[in-house]
């Protein structure tokens, strides 16, 4: 089941989520894990768990769990970029989790929950080592585009955007 975070109720979870992404990142591309950490600092959670609660709320945002019983298996979020246009975030499947589909239906509620705030744009950026994710975001429709921010200058050799109308 695939439901809305309750930021203050599921905030261990998302804690828990958040440092997996983190790991999950930082073994695929070991060779990039000073970037990675300089962006997403593993001592930092707790501030980056107060930042989702602001921008990954609905209407204009989400952050989703998915579960299997009381177990959480996945996450993904969304957030509003400009007027129109929206961007998925951190989408993470917990390794045991993998190759059920957690990835394609969070992507597709994401989406469901964007054409509902009213969005007509879907952004994200990805890493480029990690082919299942590229693969993914191409079959649900998604095609590289220029990039859209430069937050991450740290990780711009490894990043490619993409984009998809609803």
């Amino acid at each position: 089941m695939i439901f809305q975070a309750d930021f203050a109720k599921d905030r261990t979870t998302l804690r828990a989520l958040f440092l997996g992404y983190i790991q999950s990142l930082c073994d695929a591309m070991p060779d990039e894990r000073a970037a990675i950490t300089e962006k997403y600092n593993p001592h930092s959670v707790e501030h980056w768990l107060d930042v989702f609660a602001q921008i990954h709320n609905p209407p204009q945002g989400a952050l989703l769990i998915a579960w299997d019983g009381d177990t959480p298996q996945a996450c993904a979020m969304l957030r509003s970029l400009e007027q129109g246009i929206a961007e998925i975030q951190r989408l993470f499947v917990y390794q045991v989790a993998r190759g059920q589909g957690l990835a394609r239906s969070l992507s597709l509620a994401l989406m469901d929950h964007a054409r509902a705030a009213g969005y007509h744009t879907l952004r994200l950026d990805t890493a480029r080592p990690l082919v299942g994710a590229v693969a993914l975001y191409q079959s649900l429709g998604f095609t590289e585009r220029s990039p859209y921010h430069s937050l991450t200058p740290q990780m711009d050799h490894f990043i490619v955007y993409f984009e998809r109308p609803l």
